[in-house]
Formats: C-alpha cells, sequence, structure tokens
C-alpha cells in the first residue's frame, strides 16, 4: 500500500496578464444598454497580484496506491493492483499562457488585393499602426473592450469551475506456470477517466428549447424554408453604440445570436475544462513459450471496449474523431470512443534455428560446414487487429450550426448499414465507372433543419478496415577467431513481408449532394507503407 501526493501548480506570468472568463460577473457593456435593460451576463478579467492564476490550485490530489501479489502454489500467482493518477494541467494546451486570448492582438498586413499591385510598403508597412496586445496598461475595461470587439470568440479558463481530471486503473492477473515451457496470463484490466478534458468546451450555443422552436418554424413549401424562424430574423445590434460596434459586428445581427447564453460573444469556450468522462474495460490474455535450445514464442491476446464522451486533446492533428454535437446535452454525446480496439493479436517470435555443431541437425558439422549451416536464425511480429469505429458527420447546412452547435445525420429506422464483402471488393469496381460503397449510405439521412440527428458521436457498429501486417527477419551469426570473441552477423528484414494494403476509413460526411464520394475508400491509411526490405551487418567484439 502507498500514498503519493501532488501539488500541482497553476501557470503564472510575470506581469499578471493572464486573462479568465467569469461567467456569472455583469459584463461591462451593460453600461451601455438603455436603462432597465437586462444586465449582460459574462465578462473576461486579467488576474491580480494577490491570485495570479486563472485555474485553481488544487490541493487534493492524493494518489493511493494498492498492489497485492499472493502465491496459490509454486506454479501459480494471483496479482491485483489499484492505483489513481491525477493528470497534470499542462497538457491541456488552451491553458497554456501562449495562448491566452491576450496574445490574440494582431496587426494585419495587406501585401496587394490584385496580385499585382502593392498595397503596404516596406516603407510603410502599417500605415494605421501598431496594434498593441492588451495588458495590464489597458486597464481591466481596456482588455474587456479588445477581447469582445475585436476577438469577439474566447478561449479561456474558468477559475472558479474547473475540475481537475485523473484516472482510476485497476487489474486483476492469474499467472500460471505450464509442462513444456509455456506461462500463461490471464487479466482484467480496467481504468476510468474522470473530468478529462478536450482543448475546450462550448458554452456559448443557444437552448435545445429554442432550436426546437425554431425546427417548428421551418416551413419546406416555401422557396426559404427558414423565412418564418424567429431565430435567424434580422434585428439592430443592441452593443451598436454611437456608430461603433462595442460587440459583434454591424448595426444589425440575428435574434438568434441576442438569444445565446453569452450574447456579446459569437464563441465561448472554455479551455481545458474537466467535462468528460470515459471507462475502459478488458480481458488481456498472454501465452509465452521459451524453447530449449534458444528462442521465445509470445502470443497476446486483447478483448477490450472503451466508451467516452469525449476523444483527444489534439483533435486538429487526427483524423475520425467524433465531435460534440450537442454542447448542452454531454451525456447524450457518450458513445463508443474513436480509438475503440475491440480485439487485438499479436504474435512475435524469436527463434535459433537448431542446425550446426552440437544442434538438433547437422550436430557433427565443424569448421567451414558449421560457419555455412550454423547460426541462423528467425524473428517477426505478426499483428491482426480490428478497425478503429467510423465517426459520421453532416455535411449538409442545418440550423443547429449556426448558433454554436454541432450536426451529425439520422440513421434511417430498421435499416442495416452493414456490407458484406472484403475490403478489396469494396473499392472501385473493376470496369472503373463508380465506386463500391464500404457501407448502406441510403441508411443515412440529414435530420430536419434545427434538429440534431440520432447517430452517435462514434458509430457502434461500423469499422474502418484493421491492421493484417506480418514482419519478418532472417538472420546468420558467425563467429570466429580464438574463443570465437569475434562475430558477424547479417539480417534481412521484411517489414509488411506480403505487401498488404491498409486501406483509409471511407468518406463519412453524410447528406450532401456534392459529396459524391460519401460512403467511398479514397486513399490508404496514414502511415502505412508498402513492403520494405533492408539489410543490416553487426560486426562483434
Amino acid at each position: 500500500m502507498g500514498l503519493r501526493y501532488d501539488l500541482q501548480g497553476a501557470w503564472s506570468e510575470r506581469f499578471n496578464r493572464l486573462s479568465y472568463f467569469d461567467p456569472n460577473a455583469t459584463n461591462f457593456l451593460t453600461r451601455f444598454l438603455p436603462a432597465g435593460s437586462p444586465a449582460v451576463r459574462g465578462d473576461v478579467f486579467l488576474v491580480n497580484s494577490r491570485n495570479r492564476n486563472n485555474i485553481p490550485l488544487e490541493k487534493i490530489d492524493f494518489s493511493p496506491r494498492l498492489g497485492l501479489a499472493y502465491s496459490i502454489n509454486s506454479k501459480m500467482v494471483v496479482r491485483s493492483g489499484y492505483g489513481i493518477f491525477w493528470i497534470p494541467n499542462y497538457v491541456s494546451f488552451s491553458l497554456n499562457p501562449l495562448n491566452d486570448m491576450v496574445n490574440a492582438g494582431a496587426t494585419t498586413y495587406t501585401g496587394t488585393v490584385d496580385g499585382t499591385h502593392p498595397v503596404n510598403t516596406i516603407g510603410l508597412p502599417f500605415p494605421a499602426g501598431i496594434s498593441s496586445p492588451p495588458g495590464r496598461s489597458l486597464g481591466v475595461q481596456g482588455t474587456q473592450q479588445f477581447l469582445t470587439q475585436v476577438v469577439q470568440s474566447i478561449t479561456e479558463a474558468n477559475p472558479r469551475d474547473h475540475p481537475e481530471g485523473y484516472v482510476q486503473q485497476w487489474n486483476l492477473d492469474v499467472e500460471r506456470d505450464l509442462p513444456a515451457g509455456f506461462f500463461v496470463s490471464a487479466a482484467y484490466v480496467g481504468s476510468k477517466g474522470t473530468h478529462l478534458a478536450q482543448y475546450s468546451q462550448q458554452i456559448n450555443q443557444i437552448s435545445d428549447t429554442l432550436l426546437a422552436h425554431a425546427a417548428a418554424q421551418v416551413n419546406p413549401s416555401l422557396p426559404n424554408p427558414r423565412q418564418n424562424v424567429t431565430l435567424v430574423q434580422p434585428t439592430p445590434n443592441p452593443f451598436f453604440v454611437n456608430g461603433q460596434a462595442l460587440a459583434l459586428t454591424g448595426s444589425t445581427t440575428t435574434v438568434g445570436q441576442l438569444l445565446r447564453p453569452y450574447p456579446q460573444y459569437v464563441s465561448v469556450q472554455l479551455a481545458g475544462q474537466g467535462s468528460y468522462d470515459s471507462v475502459y474495460h478488458s480481458f488481456q490474455l498472454t501465452i509465452q513459450k521459451r524453447f530449449a535450445d534458444a528462442g521465445s514464442l509470445s502470443v497476446a491476446y486483447t478483448n477490450a471496449k472503451l466508451i467516452s464522451d469525449t476523444d483527444t486533446l489534439t483533435s486538429w492533428l487526427e483524423t475520425g474523431v467524433g465531435g460534440i454535437q450537442d454542447n448542452n446535452n454531454l451525456r447524450g454525446e457518450r458513445s463508443l470512443s474513436s480509438q475503440d480496439i475491440p480485439q487485438r493479436l499479436v504474435i512475435s517470435y524469436v527463434l535459433d534455428l537448431p542446425v550446426g555443431k552440437g544442434k538438433k541437425y547437422f550436430a557433427g558439422a565443424s569448421g567451414t560446414m558449421d560457419k555455412i549451416v550454423g547460426g541462423w536464425g528467425i524473428d517477426g511480429v505478426t499483428i491482426f487487429q480490428r478497425g478503429f469505429p467510423l465517426v459520421f458527420t453532416n455535411g449538409q447546412v442545418n440550423g443547429t450550426t449556426l448558433f454554436g452547435g454541432g450536426s451529425r445525420p439520422n440513421v434511417v429506422p430498421g435499416c442495416d448499414p452493414s456490407t458484406l464483402g472484403s475490403a478489396t471488393s469494396r473499392l472501385a469496381n473493376p470496369n472503373g465507372l463508380s465506386a463500391s460503397k464500404s457501407f448502406n449510405t441510403t441508411c443515412f439521412a440529414a435530420p430536419a433543419d434545427f434538429t440534431f440527428g440520432n447517430e452517435p458521436r462514434v458509430d457502434p457498429g461500423l469499422r474502418a478496415e484493421g491492421i493484417d501486417n506480418f514482419d519478418f527477419a532472417l538472420f546468420k551469426l558467425t563467429r570466429f577467431a580464438t574463443n570465437e570473441r569475434f562475430g558477424f552477423e547479417f539480417r534481412t528484414e521484411f517489414f509488411n513481408i506480403f505487401n498488404r494494403t491498409q486501406f483509409a476509413p471511407p468518406n463519412t460526411i453524410c447528406c450532401s449532394a456534392s459529396n459524391q464520394n460519401f460512403g467511398v475508400v479514397t486513399a490508404t491509411a496514414p502511415g502505412t507503407n508498402p513492403r520494405l526490405v533492408q539489410f543490416g551487418l553487426k560486426f562483434l567484439f
């Protein structure tokens, strides 16, 4: 048993220029509104000398550890363990001072408009002057006005409610020695992530009730089906004062914009907010065999399931990651993780061939004959793995995306989207006239305007192609000189020896007439290579 304690300090900055968002504060714009107008909620502030951090200093990071090993007999052992592991706050890039919104100030340089004639010159590159980034010199209101008027879409920390993420891990393992040099291990391994963080969490989405009301107003029989929808109607911008837009842009905006939780901003995202969770369960079986001569064989099989409502901190670097559709209903985002791998089998081996002096075959070989037939060996790794689940998006314009939400397609009731056949049979047809579909695309349809689709964040049944890969090596070790103190090892290594192609996931952008590739595989998986052969020579002394 053990107990670890961490005190994870938060970011600070030398001149206290870090900013944060207070969702309950009265925004400075309220003073510019007509008397009797409701107060505008939510504003940005700079930290101060008393509290220099824009996220709280957590003091509860106790991490217990519990381990158990019990020998049932000389050949069988039971092992188990449990631990809590806190996630450092610096893993969220959006909390880094480099990404603080006070760094959003920029000075635009216009080189040319028509591609030929220069506009801004080297002698006068910034005729309107250089925009200084906000800091303490601007004062609190100056910073607020900059982030509201210039930036408009903010990503800020919320020090009043910023739970710290942690992971619980546990396992139960039974190990057994078997006859003939075999060893087997069967384990249950699980983990649970709590208060996991995405890069940011959108909190300025219009309410689901208002979206439902807008959906009821859509009239498909009209030339413009949204003609009667209140949310999209233009209305005067209340933040347009004395000919200047203190928030938003222009003298008008939409009704829907003013009904968002924080109407003065186009987007409000909480940096590294710990609002997400995950749970993982797996059965892991390992079988090992040690050979009497020299070498070993290992077979590892995992059957697992990973469920979450978020997948990554770096969605902009990755493909096939499930995005949030309804920020007001994170429970509805719970699904398979886009990183779920239900089955994985890895076979690895190293074996010196029993040929040569003192071995099973040609045991009496000596001299040159032994140098030729002895010292051979093989090794390799074989991987079979199910593919990652598919992630669908709605490519048709939907009103849910106008005010902070996302959009996924609907699944047609009673329709089976799976398609039988091998991966290659679902590529382009041999006649070249059309492409086969990896799944039944008619099972997906665009949701009604201003409504969310019922397709889960990550599809529970459809997957990309998995991995069937064979790596193999043949090596020859030749010893020479007195007491064989020198040696040469020559290796020939084959990566993807059978030259198998792993295809990328099919196109999963639904419901757009301009997307003719929906359901079609158009590329190989990133990072995969054709057969690669390499040779190596090593001198041992």
